[in-house]
């Protein structure tokens, strides 16, 4: 054998070694939400015309042979039990065609098995540099949030996605709000994490019927984090919309499965319990109608519901994310390229990160305290269920549209440009569509104040000494790159008024003219929430032909 030969076997014994590296990271026991279901084979779901009666209906389940396993009332669906041999018994009609040819029913499908689609790992298994999508120039806000989240912190837990996100900047505008709920559809949640404490409202246990949603499986509990985990609490990572209260609702099982009666169910009950965002981290390849009707009653409720993609590498439709009324979403990994299972298609609207997420589990004891890494679309749509979060909280007059068109139109363009089948509109941006979304609100913050005649120079307003006075004076609202925005003057009793402002940080700045003097500092730094009005922005001033100014210190970090 010549050097030549052998040095061309061990060139590709190196590359065949590292291929099956490469593909030993990606694939660590997945849970294929699309691999062949099985069918829950004697169990039905039928669509009664409004107009039915219970008789009618109670009448119709009888002559099938089945029992009712369940009512969900504002879809007009039951859930349907039938005899384990009931596809083999010969009576003429069987109970499928009974159902199908009666005036009361519009629809009849079967009730099928449905996945969490989750991928669990260790860690990161590379370094790779996270491609932080670029900051743009924004007047507001000028630096981003620092929190005291102990892993959120540690670069040993490699917890990336927030920074990938622009999520420290995006929480300039706001950390959620207990009055914004985020229903996780899954496989329930461990309402004793530390993570949750005080968000959690009451939920629903769809597999056990009773109203505690307990996390058995770990899914649950991990989506939740990476949606709404807690803020500043010295523990744990940070969730997207770490302030948004959180709706438990289980539909999967220990293992991880549930049906779409359960997943209908658990939608309907989210909207009414008073959601503003549905996550589902569940799916398969088959349609459900009567999910697809749940859906539709989330958006005719203002409700909007995020799906994950599949975790399949493949491009045929997967449901619930495939309807037109669900986001669906595929995922990312840490260098901002395509998570390689990830499912891919027409029916992705946005991407986030999924691989190798760093969040909540449903078991304190294990070596990570309380948390574990999970990859999966799972992960990437919880991303976007919180991101949804912050912008109802920021306003919640929002729309479910206005909220995908923030979301679509802010995202980091990745891929072929403009929309593609492998991330959507692109890489979620919270930073951008936050900033985007606070131009949605009303400009309804006001800064105010009054100009004195400062008699004994000492820059302190002596109300029952010194008066208000008309001085040459030009008031300037700037933002951070100091354009001027607004500007006023003083009317005839020494006051100023600047309206229509947006929420944000703002500097208020006096200019003398002629021969006027400021006795006090010349600015004020404020930050300007929505509808909020900052008064006392006084200015002391002096009228003197005197060749001299009085200095003073900026005043700093008024509320």
């Amino acid at each position: 054998m010549t050097h030549t030969d052998l040095a061309w076997k061990r060139l590709i014994l190196v590359v065949l070694l590292a291929m099956f590296l490469w593909w030993s990271l990606q694939l660590v026991n997945p849970v294929y939400a699309d691999a062949k279901l099985a069918n829950a084979s004697n169990v039905l779901l039928i669509k009664f015309k409004t107009d039915t009666s219970a008789a009618e209906r109670a009448q119709l389940i009888s002559e099938m042979g089945g029992e009712e396993i369940r009512w969900i009332a504002p879809l007009s669906v039951a859930q349907i039990r039938l005899p384990e041999n009931w596809a083999s018994v010969r009576t003429g009609r069987d109970a499928l065609t009974i159902a199908s040819q009666s005036s009361h029913a519009r629809f009849v499908e079967f009730d099928e098995v449905v996945n969490g689609v989750p991928l669990v790992v260790e860690q990161m298994h590379n370094q790779s540099t996270v491609n932080n999508s670029t900051i743009p120039a924004a007047p507001i806000p000028t630096a981003p949030i620092v929190v005291n989240d102990a892993d959120f912190n540690n670069p040993d837990r490699q917890v990336y996605a927030p920074n990938m996100i622009g999520l420290p900047w995006a929480w300039n505008y706001t950390m959620g709000s207990k009055e914004i709920k985020i229903a996780l559809v899954d496989s329930g949640i461990l309402a004793s994490h530390p993570e949750f404490a005080g968000r959690i409202l009451p939920g629903y246990d769809f597999v056990n019927n009773d109203t505690d949603p307990h996390d058995d499986f770990g899914h649950g509990t991990h989506v939740a984090g990476i949606a709404a985990a807690g803020a500043n609490n010295w523990i744990g990572m940070v969730g997207v919309c770490p302030l948004c209260s959180i709706i438990p609702v289980k539909v999967l099982n220990e293992s991880n499965q549930g049906t779409w009666a359960n997943v209908a169910a658990g939608i309907v009950f989210a909207v009414d319990a008073g959601a503003n965002v549905i996550n589902l981290s569940l799916g398969g390849p088959s349609s459900s109608q009567t999910v697809e009707e749940a859906v539709l009653y989330a958006a005719a409720h203002n409700v909007l519901v995020v799906a994950a993609a599949g975790n399949s590498r493949s491009n045929a439709p997967f449901y619930p994310a495939a309807w037109e009324n669900v986001v669906g979403v595929a995922a990312t990994r840490n260098d901002d390229t395509h998570w390689s299972l990830s499912n891919y298609g027409y029916f992705v609207e946005l991407s986030a990160p999924g691989y190798a997420i760093y969040s909540t589990y449903n078991d304190l004891g294990n070596s990570y305290g309380g948390y574990i890494y999970m990859s999966g679309t799972s992960m990437a749509s919880p991303h976007v269920a919180g991101l949804a979060g912050l912008l109802f909280s920021q306003n919640p007059a929002l729309t479910i549209a206005q909220v995908r068109q923030l979301m679509t139109s802010t995202a980091v363009d990745l891929g072929d440009p403009g929309r593609d089948d492998y991330f959507g509109y692109g890489r979620i941006d919270a930073f951008a569509a936050l900033r985007a979304g606070y131009l949605l609100l009303p400009p309804t913050g006001k800064a105010s104040g009054t100009v004195w005649q400062d008699d004994n120079i000492n820059g302190v307003w002596e109300e029952d000494e010194e008066r208000a006075a008309i001085q040459s004076l030009t008031i300037q609202i700037r933002i951070a790159d100091g354009t001027v925005i607004a500007q006023a003057t003083p009317n005839d009793l020494g006051q100023w008024r600047v309206e229509k402002l947006y929420p944000g940080s703002y500097q208020v700045v006096a200019l003398a003219n002629g021969n006027t003097i400021l006795t006090t500092p010349s600015t004020y730094d404020i930050e300007l929430a929505s509808g909020q009005e900052i008064t006392d922005l006084n200015f002391g001033t002096t009228q003197s032909t005197l060749p001299y100014r009085v200095f003073a210190p900026t005043i700093q970090g008024t509320q």
